[in-house]
């Protein structure tokens, strides 16, 4: 039966009339509305035709346009269990339909198609594929909700007929899709997959995912587009072997191009000026695995991905994949999935997430795995606003695989939040695990792990990059990159304007019974760093690699209760790493430190500290050690004042093996208070090994120690020899050398167990091990006392005169020196004795005398003394007696012609 023109109102009013009344067969109603199903219009210059064999509707006719076919329907839907057949001929590579009424497409059967023809169906109304829809044609398919098809030559072919409509002249495939004022949704609902969620969701491996679900299917290799206002996917499957899938949600009269591509279409959205939402839901999957994999591509506003919701992308064969890309303003994750891996030797696709915010929650994840010599593809988020809550993002090796992983690169410009997450790029075969690259404005990361890791395999770890332009804060996280096998670990960069870190690590370690190398760790940050509560920044060896070297930058750092360390396990031989802190202000440790050790023979790692102001408080300490039988590293430190305080410590000191060197270059200060210690001490559980140097310089400064605080500066050894000491000051205060025989004189040899100060540098069992303290301080002598004076200045007998005579009639001459008595105290142990007492020189004031009796009262009256006045010269009196004088003649006196008598022998 062909239906057309007028049979097709005929079929609408019958429908009518049994709807109407809601009498008479079941049966004919379902027959004449089953006919109105699929309707054309009569619009087109050889017109569609619809005939009814079973519940088969066939349709023919059309207006032909070269290899194109156009069809114009007043209404389009296929019941359940019914078939739309377009009978093209096979020539026919592009149909073209249209709907021009006002009802939505109800399709819950399903619509085939001869030969390879791509099949386009338009309905601004909307469009719904129920749970029993499906495709069985050998192009692509396209549904939307536009108003009209864009073609090159400039003309449309609209859901609303025109005169001006030259569809007859187009003999091309469309190009693009006019959206029209308010397009309508498309809905595509289904039972949804079978997949176990959990498996996408286990840490490590998975296997193949089975995909063979119903829903709408192309053949592989094409594409299967859905474009319209709100989009939803209900449970509803959308597949495309090694094809492509691609949905978008737009908004009002923009326009949507119609990019040729291998597998079909790709749409365009550089028209757009709008975008609405999408929701998947209810196991929704969306999968072009194959051959190669094929692309996924979504873009709109709000994109949800809700209840176990999937997007799959494998590749299972010698072609590369291609991609899963999500463009919007906002991508929601809520227990769902987006997944691309190799399981041979064609590579993964990519993972595209681009939108203004971007939240992954509840168990949800973005993962690409290798699983043969295919290369794992990326994952790529930019967004302005990032959550990764509850959830992971993993690029993984697997085992046997010699394929790399893939990087993890996520750029955010305002704030990247990640809490009770997991971002991992690992390795379990020969191939690389991926790098992690962060990139934000602010970034906060809580009970997390961020890692890359080489687990039991030869790969190489990633590297670990942070970079931050204003904070970040990580608490309860640890951010490694560790090797079980002979790969090495990555390197871990953090770059920040400000740094807090919060019980967890930053760590990069060989574990036991691997061959590779541990990580450096580089950390720069412009203002503040902080570490509290139980956090470190370590790297260690458990094995035979080396420990990688840690590099930290800030203006100023403070380390509480944690730790910035590089160590050595037992039974390990690789040497521990180097650590360099440079600090522009100040660096302080209270309760932690920074610290290498070696549990074994080999070295401790070298410790390196440039500070302007170091403050060790509360047991805090710099420390390079050794507590097995390698030798302790050495320490360097510079700075303009180092305080220690509180049981604080710098220590060079090993259990058997020789002792590091300590050297301490201070421009102004060291304090050292509350029984703080600078140790180089070896051998301290009664053991050999030799004690370390000690070298204090402090040219323009001094050193400065409270009495009786028991902080000590030991270079001492217990069976080997004691180190050197050398201090050059300007001045020590508070603290003093001891020598052996003081100790052993004090009873204890060990300085520790007296309450003075002091500098020792000795060996405990042997006087001729002991080591030299050497102390320098320009221009006092601590060793000179008092000066022993002369007896005898003059020869009193060369200089009388042997005419006067004892017992003659003049005068006995004399000499007298007033003053307190004594002699000049020593400058160094009274001038600076802590309790010398300085006072300033004062003028005498004039002084006020009040006198009075029973009978009179005199006023008050004022005296000035008169100034004492150095003498200068002599006169004779007129007694002839020599007079002192401040002011001498300045004429020459007239000679006497008498010559006095004098006792000064000629």
């Amino acid at each position: 039966m062909q239906l057309g023109g007028a049979m097709s109102g005929l079929g609408r009013i019958r429908c009518g009339w049994f709807l109407g009344i809601a009498i008479g067969s079941i049966s004919v109603w379902s027959a004449n509305c089953a006919i109105a199903q699929i309707t054309p219009d009569g619009t087109l210059p050889n017109n569609s035709s619809v005939t009814r064999e079973s519940n088969i509707f066939n349709i023919t006719g059309g207006t032909q346009a070269g290899s194109n076919l156009f069809h114009s329907f007043e209404q389009f839907s296929v019941p359940t269990g019914s078939t739309a057949y377009f009978n093209n001929a096979v020539d026919i590579q592009n149909i073209i339909s249209r709907v021009t009424g006002k009802s939505i497409s109800n399709i819950d059967g399903l619509i085939q198609a001869n030969g390879t023809a791509n099949l386009f169906l338009m309905n601004p109304n909307g469009i719904i594929f129920g749970p029993n829809a499906s495709l069985n044609i050998g192009g692509s398919f396209l549904a939307t909700t536009a108003s009209s098809f864009k073609f090159p030559d400039g003309s449309f072919f609209g859901a609303v007929p025109s005169s001006q409509d030259k569809p007859l002249l187009t003999i091309t495939a469309p190009v693009g899709l006019g959206m029209g004022s308010n397009p309508g949704t498309i809905q595509v609902q289904g039972p949804g997959h079978e997949i176990d969620y959990q498996d996408l969701t286990k840490p490590g491996p998975r296997g193949r995912i089975n995909t063979s679900f119903t829903g709408l299917r192309v053949e592989p290799g094409k594409t299967l587009a859905l474009v319209g206002g709100n989009v939803s996917v209900e449970g509803g499957v959308l597949t495309s072997e090694a094809g492509r899938v691609e949905i978008g949600s737009v908004g009002s009269n923009g326009v949507v191009n119609l990019v040729p591509v291998q597998e079909g279409w790709k749409l365009g959205y550089e028209g757009t000026p709008s975008f609405r939402d999408i929701q998947f839901s209810r196991k929704a999957f969306v999968n072009t695995t194959g051959d190669g994999s094929g692309s996924i591509a979504v873009a709109g506003r709000n994109i949800n991905f809700t209840e176990q919701s999937i997007l799959l992308a494998d590749t299972l064969g010698d072609k590369n994949g291609g991609e899963i890309s999500i463009v919007g303003d906002s991508i929601v994750f809520n227990q769902s999935n987006i997944s691309t891996n190799t399981f041979s030797s064609g590579n993964a696709g990519q993972i595209k997430l681009d939108a203004n915010n971007i939240k992954f929650q509840n168990k949800s994840s973005a993962s690409i795995q290798t699983w043969d010599r295919g290369e794992g593809g990326n994952i790529n988020i930019r967004t302005n606003s990032l959550a990764i809550e509850g959830s992971a993002l993993a690029s993984i090796t697997t085992k046997n695989s010699t394929g790399k992983a893939g990087d993890i690169n996520i750029t955010v410009k305002g704030p990247l939040m990640i809490v009770g997450a997991g971002i991992v790029t690992d390795t379990f075969g020969t191939g690389n695990a991926g790098k992690i690259s962060m990139n934000a404005n602010s970034l906060r990361i809580e009970d997390s792990r961020v890692s890359s890791a080489v687990m039991e395999a030869s790969g190489q770890a990633g590297e670990i990059n942070l970079n931050v332009a204003d904070s970040v804060a990580i608490k309860d996280t640890d951010i490694t990159t560790d090797t079980f096998g002979t790969g090495d670990a990555g390197k871990i960069s953090i770059n920040a304007n400000s740094f807090r870190f919060e019980d967890g690590g930053v760590v990069s370690r060989t574990r036991r019974n691997s061959t590779g190398k541990a990580g450096e760790i580089n950390i720069n940050v412009a203002l503040s760093l902080e570490l509290t509560n139980r956090a470190g920044i370590n790297t260690g060896t458990f094995s035979q690699g080396d420990a990688g070297k840690i590099n930290i930058r800030a203006n100023s750092f403070l380390v509480e209760n944690s730790t910035v360390g590089s160590n050595t396990g037992r039974s390990s031989t690789g040497k521990a790493g180097e650590i360099n802190i440079t600090v522009a202000d100040q660096f302080t440790i209270k309760r932690g430190g920074a610290q290498t050790n070696t549990l074994d023979k080999v070295t401790a790692g070298d410790l390196k500290v440039r500070a302007k102001t170091l403050i060790l408080d509360n047991g805090g300490g710099l420390e390079v050690l050794s507590t097995g039988n390698g030798d302790g590293g050495n320490l360097t430190i510079v700075a303009d004042t180092i305080k220690l305080e509180r049981d604080s410590a710098i220590r060079a000191t090993t259990t058997s093996g020789n002792g590091g060197d300590l050297q301490l270059n201070v421009a102004k200060l060291l304090l050292l208070r509350d029984g703080s210690r600078i140790s180089a001490t070896a051998g301290t559980e009664n053991a050999g090994g030799n004690g370390g140097n000690i070298t204090i310089n402090v040219p323009k400064g001094f050193i400065v120690t409270v009495r009786g605080e028991n902080s000590d500066i030991t270079a001492n050894a217990f069976n080997g020899k004691g180190g050197n000491v050398i201090i050059n000051a300007t001045g020590i205060f508070g603290i003093a050398p001891l020598s052996r025989q003081d100790l052993e004189r004090l009873n204890p040899t060990d300085p520790r167990q007296i309450p003075t100060n002091d500098i020792t540098a000795i060996s405990q069992t042997s006087p001729t091990l002991n080591g030299q303290v050497t102390i320098n301080t320009p221009n006092v002598d601590l060793n000179r006392g008092l000066v022993q004076l002369p007896t005898n200045l003059v020869d009193a007998s060369q200089q009388i005169d042997t005419s006067c005579n004892p017992g003659s009639r003049q005068r006995a001459s004399s000499f007298v020196m007033t003053g307190r008595g004594g002699l000049p105290p020593n400058p160094i142990s009274e001038l600076l004795n802590s309790d010398a007492v300085l006072v300033d020189w004062i003028s005498l004031k004039p002084s006020t005398e009040k006198r009075s009796t029973a009978s009179v009262t005199t006023k008050p009256s004022t005296a000035t003394p008169e100034r004492i006045v150095e003498a200068t010269g002599w006169v004779i009196n007129k007694n002839g007696e020599v007079v002192l004088t401040a002011n001498p003649p300045t004429t020459t006196p007239h000679s006497p012609w008498l010559t006095p008598a004098s006792c000064r022998a000629s």
